[in-house]
């Protein structure tokens, strides 16, 4: 199963579909880690049942998992956006997932479009700013990358946005402020190897220049 589907499956259980829809929905998207080709064909059956957008979502997920990232990225963004009865919650977290698998495609400017329409339902949601801020990052747009790391900062503290933000302004040239970030990011998760390589760049570029 693509990576992305650990945190796209349990976001997705928050959501908010139709009572009658709930127990199905919840049922399609926990047999995507366990066989997510039955899981898709089952999907696809409840869709032409007039499953409407949760059954978009199930079988737009499977996909993803099946590695199919940009064509089940593309599907879910078109079903959040079309998914007018659906809560902004919903949608938000749909065109999120949508952006994450784009991210893993590395189709990063269709991932902008994915995280720009997410973040139009949940403007100060850190996890889809932190999103966009990798996307950013991806783009080389590293002072855009700094913003949506300190604005996913002032919601909630928490170790990825320090890395996230330390990364753009390390890139961007303000290795001081990247090593007083690293080490916010290493005192919130100590044992991130991530953070700790990332450290050791920044380290390394202080000691060159």
């Amino acid at each position: 199963m693509a990576p992305v589907l650990l945190l796209t499956v349990f976001l997705a259980l928050a959501q908010t579909p139709p009572a009658s829809d709930q127990a199905r929905l919840e049922a399609c998207l926990n047999a995507i880690p366990v066989d997510a080709e039955t899981a898709y064909e089952d999907a696809l059956a409840w869709r032409h049942q007039g499953g409407g957008w949760p059954a978009e979502h199930c079988v737009s997920l499977a996909l993803i998992a099946l590695g199919q990232e940009a064509p089940g990225a593309l599907r879910l963004r078109e079903a959040a956006l079309g998914a007018e009865m659906a809560s902004d919650l919903s949608r938000a977290i749909m065109l999120g997932q949508s952006g994450e698998a784009f991210l893993t495609a590395e189709e990063y400017e269709q991932a902008r479009i994915s995280f720009e329409h997410a973040l139009e339902f949940a403007p100060r949601d850190p996890g889809l700013l932190l999103g966009f801020g990798r996307t950013q990052l991806a783009l080389e747009d590293y002072a855009g990358a700094d913003i949506s790391a300190s604005a996913a900062l002032a919601q909630e503290a928490f170790a990825e946005a320090y890395a996230l933000r330390a990364e753009a302004r390390l890139l961007g040239g303000d290795i001081d402020a990247a090593l007083e970030d690293i080490e916010a990011a290493r005192t919130l998760d100590p044992e991130n190897i991530d953070i700790l390589v990332l450290r050791g760049r920044i380290v390394e570029a202080r000691r060159l220049r």
